[in-house]
């Protein structure tokens, strides 16, 4: 088991005491994030599907509490290695220099990693999503005041020894949260089948060359998609991206046999719905006070030649 703690700074509480709703709140954001980054890692898609948990994930972010202690109120930890119940030794972010030996983590501390490269390295990191960032924002809900700091320490050979979640650190992830690309709606064209060894995730190969790793949606399963192995398909579902733009992979919500008109791989990132997407841009471009309605209108009364959507492309530019 490796040993962790966690210290509370500037909490409404007495030192060396936690009321059992504020440990509540706690467990829910560290385990919430955890389980996301576990995922990640093994699976490459941090948010949990639907239906029960598997028994290995809940076992791995099962945190043990071993101590109680003052000063502030410091909780000593104790979590399993993720590679000791996480069997199969498989994981899905390959672009990770560091993917294999971060197994050899706990989800505590993998946990603590996450949150380190979101404030170090938020638009390099393969670890990244718009969820996990979600999740580490989501400490913002627990923090009594501005002053208010949660340190995650971890003793022995983890990577992080030590993050301090706090209000001013979360607005920086809240940032980086809202200019990564929000989840589309799209299609793309390709022969789809199973990935390498690893049975729940799949691969899409488009005409292009390209590959596009893919996971059956939940109205979906491996099984009523085999008939598609190897064949060409139109695929409909969502893209997911990571933190620095680049598709992380796709949700098959849909899958047809492709017909000779069908496009190839180049609609991937382009929405099925008209999508101008104002909000990503002022997100991206950090306008203050953004209206999208009263964009428009403006827009529409200077009576400018241009349309809308040539405005937006004058503007990206």
């Amino acid at each position: 088991m490796q040993k962790h703690r966690i210290i509370l700074k500037n909490f409404d509480l007495e030192d060396g005491r936690i009321s059992f709703s504020k440990l509540q709140e706690l467990q829910e954001k560290l385990t919430a994030l955890a389980e996301g980054a576990v995922l990640n890692l093994v699976e490459g898609r941090s948010k949990p599907g639907r239906g029960q948990r598997p028994k290995w994930l809940k076992k791995v972010t099962d945190f043990q509490i071993t101590g109680l202690s003052a000063g502030s109120t410091i909780l000593d930890i104790e979590a399993p290695e993720i590679a000791k119940v996480y069997q199969s030794k498989q994981f899905g972010i390959f672009d990770d220099p560091e993917a294999e030996t971060l197994l050899q983590e706990s989800a505590f501390g993998l946990a603590s990693y996450v949150y380190e490269k979101a404030i170090t390295q938020p638009e390099s990191s393969g670890l990244l999503d718009k969820y996990l960032l979600q999740k580490i924002t989501d400490f913002n809900k627990i923090l009594d005041t501005n002053k208010s700091e949660i340190e995650f320490i971890s003793t022995g050979q983890n990577k992080v020894k030590s993050v301090t979640i706090q209000k001013k650190t979360l607005a920086k992830v809240s940032i980086t949260e809202q200019k990564t690309r929000d989840s589309v709606k799209t299609s793309v064209s390709g022969t789809i089948d199973v990935l390498r060894n690893r049975k729940e995730q799949l691969e899409i190969l488009t005409d292009e060359g390209k590959i596009y790793r893919a996971y059956p949606g939940n109205n979906l399963n491996i099984k009523k998609l085999k008939t598609f192995f190897g064949e060409k398909v139109r695929v409909t579902g969502l893209a997911h991206f990571k933190t620095d733009g680049n598709l992380k992979y796709f949700e098959i919500l849909d899958i047809q046999s492709a017909g000779a008109e069908d496009r190839v791989a180049e609609e991937l990132t382009l929405p099925i719905f008209e999508d101008i997407d104002l909000k990503r841009l002022a997100k991206e471009q950090e306008w203050q006070g953004f209206n999208e309605r009263k964009f428009k209108q403006e827009i529409n009364d200077l009576n400018i030649e241009e349309s809308l959507e040539e405005m937006l492309e004058l503007l990206k530019e």
